[in-house]
């Protein structure tokens, strides 16, 4: 049976930048609403479905049925807080921020890691990494790992393969992790756009990010639990409605109740259009 042949893409088009300042054009980010995420952990299964076989993968299981020994780009924090019996468990997805001060790029001693300027996105090239981990190790957040198969580090790449491939339809072009959400909990947002809905929804619902003290200013975050959409003291910045149909700068995504279990899209072009 023929496959269809894996597209060619160019990792350093339009730029990249490897010390500080960084000084992208855009710097795309994925944004959890943490009161829609139940820890199914549909991204981490998506994250691993699609990166295995695509340009950047393969994520080797180097035991699967013994010792487990897998790499996985994405993984699901299950954190337990309070007293018995009154306790709750907070579900935290956690992959590569694209941080915009990453301070993995900065100490390769190669050049193997870099910024891209067009998006903000942070990428290995295995053609040029030597394995020296030292990535891995200024990586505040543990989100780079090791392939010993291949001798090079790997990460999320925020499905670059996918938001930039000319063959899949517009609604798909966005990472595994967030078309794989089937409670639509994950925004793709550009942090460096004020007017992004993602992003003033990140800003109007006190969003959040990990680590602040690292310096590493993580551009993905997360909506606090328990955040309450339209409440009174809230900033009417978008509709109740809008909260649920959120522009991005990729067309609109479907969110929460009033979507659906798949992500739609239109054309940026029609962004000055009210979401229905």
């Amino acid at each position: 049976m023929s496959q269809t042949p894996q597209i060619q893409l160019d990792i350093r088009q339009g730029g990249v930048q490897k010390a500080l300042p960084y000084t992208p054009v855009a710097n795309y980010a994925i944004i959890t609403d943490l009161n829609k995420c139940f820890g199914c952990a549909g991204c981490q299964m998506s994250c691993k479905e699609w990166n295995t076989s695509g340009m950047f993968g393969p994520l080797p299981d180097l035991d699967p049925y013994g010792n487990l020994d897998v790499m996985f780009w994405l993984r699901v924090l299950y954190v337990e807080v309070g007293n018995y019996p009154q306790t709750k468990v907070y579900n935290i997805p956690i992959n590569c921020f694209h941080c915009m001060n990453a301070p993995c790029v900065e100490v390769c001693p190669v050049g193997a890691t870099f910024k891209r300027t067009q998006d903000g996105i942070v990428l290995v090239d295995y053609e040029e990494c030597i394995g020296t981990k030292y990535c891995i190790y200024a990586c505040p957040y543990g989100n780079r790992f090791f392939d010993y198969v291949e001798g090079v580090t790997k990460k999320c790449t925020h499905c670059f393969d996918r938001i930039y491939d000319p063959t899949l339809p517009p609604e798909e072009r966005i990472p595994a992790c967030i078309h794989g959400c089937m409670v639509q909990a994950r925004i793709w947002a550009n942090r460096l756009d004020p007017t992004d809905p993602g992003n003033i929804l990140f800003v109007d619902k006190g969003g959040f990010v990990l680590g602040p003290e690292t310096g590493a200013n993580p551009a993905s975050g997360y909506l606090p639990w328990h955040s309450a959409y339209a409440a009174d003291n809230d900033v009417e910045l978008l509709s109740e409605s809008q909260y649920y149909n959120v522009w991005t700068s990729n067309g609109v995504v479907q969110l929460g109740a009033q979507g659906n279990n798949s992500t739609y899209t239109e054309s940026s072009g029609s962004n000055s259009n009210s979401s229905s």
